[in-house]
């Protein structure tokens, strides 16, 4: 039994990060008995069997998963309706983690689509949720300019950095999100923070857009099939990308790390940014593409930039000339919904951008991860979950 009844809602569970929540929730982080309920709300339709999320224990909180939340089409007068009809318990939910983003084509239309979801939730459960105590959401690197060619700041970056120059700063969504959790928790009860990670490692068993590490364990394994155990395969970009100093995040630490700051308000309170990271120390691909490479028997170099690099597919040309071999492997069909775009990731992000983490470390979060095998257990995870070759 729970010594504090604590009733967790994790919007966005079936995404990279929301996943990652709900799986930490039920593996009783930070201790047993923390929390004693977690309700997943997701959009498309998702299944607790096909979740890969620890199965149910009286030793674990309780789960319940309500799928069809679709926050795009959403009102606040909608999903008020919606939620207290099929989340069980909702009078009782003390902790809200908001991991949900639409991509849009237009950066009006993305801000504005974001923005209203956003509203539509925090209306919904100050309507609905009199116990809410904290709610996490998280913003991006974009914040300190990592989308703008060559980088705006010196790094590491920190959170007290300045905004944006002009027209950058207009473009982003964080600042109109902060504004609707700002605007919803004057003069209520719960509080906030924003949790701010760069690259994500990570797994899910379904479709994601943006999920870099299952774009890379299909690639690599594929490589492997293809090619034959031992064969090189160059980093997938610049060699200037290649020697930049970055520090990504799991989602386990992103987790973990929203976790704790939902239990420690007087140290996270009132919309606080706190950046972070497997680790402090920041490292490059010329240390993270070799280890990742060797994982499936490659072994992985820097990048070819001579006329053999100019003929070589990026890995999302790769995949689908061989996506023959996929299925004579019986791999399942793993959807990354921006293939295209991740194949840049080697080639814009060629400038230091690591992130100071002395913020959550003086605010009382100090647990660490070793970069290397957080991808590892992603990639053990795919390959359990048959959705790439092994």
């Amino acid at each position: 039994m729970a010594e504090v009844a604590r009733h967790a809602l994790v919007f966005g569970a079936s995404g990279l990060i929301g996943w990652g929540i709900v799986d930490q929730l039920l593996s009783n982080y930070p201790t047993e008995g923390t929390f004693s309920k977690v309700t997943a709300l997701v959009n498309r339709p998702f299944e607790i069997k096909d979740s890969f999320w620890p199965e149910q224990s009286s030793a674990i909180p309780e789960l319940q998963l309500v799928s069809g939340i679709n926050l795009t089409e959403a009102t606040v007068e909608s999903l008020t309706k919606q939620l207290s009809i099929y989340v069980h318990g909702l009078k009782d939910a003390t902790h809200a983690f908001y991991f949900v983003y639409k991509s849009e084509e237009e950066p009006e239309g993305e801000m504005r689509v974001n923005r209203k979801m956003l509203e539509c939730v925090a209306g919904a459960l100050n309507l609905l949720c009199p116990k809410l105590e904290f709610l996490v959401f998280p913003s991006g690197t974009k914040a300190y300019g990592i989308h703008i060619p060559g980088g705006v700041f010196t790094p590491p970056y920190t959170e007290s950095m300045s905004p944006l120059p002009e027209p950058f700063q207009s473009t982003l969504n964080y600042p109109a999100l902060r504004s609707v959790l700002q605007n919803a928790s004057n003069s209520k009860l719960w509080t906030w923070c924003d949790i701010r990670p760069d690259a994500v490692i990570g797994f899910v068993p379904n479709g994601s857009a943006f999920n870099l590490t299952a774009h890379w364990a299909t690639y690599l394994s594929l490589y492997a099939l293809v090619e034959g155990k031992g064969a090189k395969i160059p980093f997938p970009g610049t060699l200037k990308a290649y020697n930049s100093l970055y520090n990504e995040a799991s989602a386990e630490i992103i987790a973990k790390c929203a976790i704790w700051a939902t239990l420690h308000p007087e140290q996270t309170r009132d919309g606080q940014i706190f950046n972070i990271a497997d680790q402090a120390k920041p490292e490059s691909m010329k240390e993270r593409w070799p280890a990742l490479a060797g994982y499936f028997g490659l072994e992985g170099t820097a990048p070819a930039e001579d006329d053999e690099g100019q003929k070589m597919l990026k890995p999302s040309g790769y995949i689908t000339k061989h996506q023959g071999a996929l299925k004579e492997a019986g791999v399942k069909s793993s959807p990354v919904f921006k293939g295209e775009f991740l194949d840049s990731y080697g080639y814009y992000l060629d400038f230091d951008r690591q992130l100071s983490l002395e913020k959550v470390r003086k605010a009382g979060f100090r647990e660490e991860l070793n970069p290397n095998r957080s991808w590892f257990k992603a990639f053990d995870r795919f390959k359990r979950a048959g959705m790439i070759a092994g």
